[in-house]
């Protein structure tokens, strides 16, 4: 009878094969914690026999018969430690059939680094959204960063000293995908598929916000603002000084597009706002699969593979089997990944997000309102707040005032 090495991973594959017959008193696994949140454990075996016909132990035509497992019940980071559970299970069915031995705690647990893995064979990302191609699937998906906005009052100049309004107005999320109709992995086609074939396979692209807004003016400091939605309370701001050049206001209103409100001559502080993206992806396809039942008596080699070593499997139809998976693109996944776009939002000196700079701010009127038909109107330039400050007696510059 085969014996080798096997590995499980918990939430993935939820056994670890041990060689058949050896008892839950051996040399117990090591594990090994992945970044994916799965543990892999590993235990030697003997010589390189296997219980299937092909020699893995799961072949097409198992042995009846049973072997045992270790279930991995926990993993403790702080320790660095699993616990598992020996248990027999049957060899064809994989079901648990009873508990082989004690829990065996205190198992070598350490994190394994790993390169991220994702669908992207080409991936390019710049401040308009980003991109991934594969070549294989012949399939690309673009998702752009999704506006995010900043609601001000008053605005675009306010007075010094006045009480002064800012709000997370919304931080959505955005998607994009691609679709490929047909890919004949098996040798069909569309209108005679075979086993192993691919259809309407959709590879989707998602940034979702995961953390606040950072705000940063001068003469204010840096703010976090939680997404308050477009009918929060705004943060009540008080500028102390006016924008003048002397403290380092710069540009004029004139130079900035969009600013034609005020005199060309006002001078503006600027200031910046973003927030923090993580990026997911998901693939869903269908592959047309052979669908197999246990029936009595042994195949036309006389095998038995099923049914406790009664029956043998047997294909009574085909259908298509949807299948889905996913995970996060990190960072540290792109190459050549723009400065202005890592984010570091745990400040352990790594990016782990990406910065979304599509800021929009939007004006609102005394009932905090963004869509009021007198003051409604709303300015992006990239990130980056352009704001005039007068001194306190000065007009403060409503449209129509």
């Amino acid at each position: 009878m085969k014996r080798n090495l096997l590995i499980v991973m918990l939430g993935l594959i939820p056994f670890l094969f041990q060689p058949y017959g050896v008892k839950a008193q051996s040399t117990p696994p090591t594990c090994t914690f992945q970044p994916d949140g799965s543990i892999v454990c590993t235990i030697g075996g003997g010589d390189n026999d296997g219980g299937g016909e092909d020699g893995s132990g799961n072949g097409e035509a198992c042995v009846p018969g049973e072997h045992m497992v270790y279930v991995v019940t926990a993993y403790d980071p702080a320790a660095g430690t699993c616990s598992a559970y020996p248990a027999w299970v049957d060899n064809c069915t994989g079901q648990i059939l009873e508990s082989g031995g004690d829990m065996v705690e205190d198992l070598p647990c350490a994190p394994q680094e790993s390169e991220p893995q994702h669908p992207c064979d080409i991936f390019t990302v710049g401040s308009g959204g980003i991109t991934c191609g594969n070549t294989e699937w012949n399939v690309s998906a673009r998702v752009t960063f999704p506006e995010i906005f900043l609601d001000v009052r008053p605005y675009p100049v306010t007075l010094v000293r006045w009480p002064t309004a800012i709000r997370n107005g919304g931080q959505p999320e955005s998607s994009g995908s691609g679709s490929v109709n047909y890919l004949p992995y098996g040798g069909g086609s569309a209108n005679s598929p075979e086993v192993g074939d691919w259809q309407n396979l959709r590879l989707t692209l998602t940034l979702r916000p995961v953390g606040p807004m950072f705000v940063t003016l001068p003469y204010i400091g840096d703010l976090m603002l939680p997404n308050q939605g477009a009918t929060g309370n705004p943060r009540i701001i008080q500028w102390e000084v006016p924008s003048h050049p002397a403290v380092g206001a710069g540009p004029l209103a004139g130079s900035v597009g969009g600013l034609e409100e005020l005199p060309a001559d006002i001078p503006l502080f600027v200031g910046n706002g973003r927030a923090p993206y993580k990026l997911f992806w998901e693939l869903r396809y269908f592959e047309y699969e052979a669908i197999e039942e246990c029936v009595p008596g042994p195949n036309g080699n006389g095998n038995y593979n099923c049914g406790g070593g009664t029956g043998h499997k047997e294909v009574v139809d085909y259908e298509w089997q949807g299948n889905t998976s996913g995970g996060e693109i990190p960072p540290s996944a792109v190459q050549d990944l723009p400065a202005a776009l890592m984010a570091d939002i745990n400040n352990d000196g790594t990016p782990d997000a990406y910065w979304d700079n599509n800021l929009a701010l939007r004006r609102m009127d005394d009932g905090n309102r963004v869509n009021s038909p007198r003051y409604e109107r709303s300015w992006n330039w990239g990130g980056i707040i352009y704001w005039a400050v007068r001194e306190g007696q000065g007009q403060i510059g409503w449209p129509g005032q």
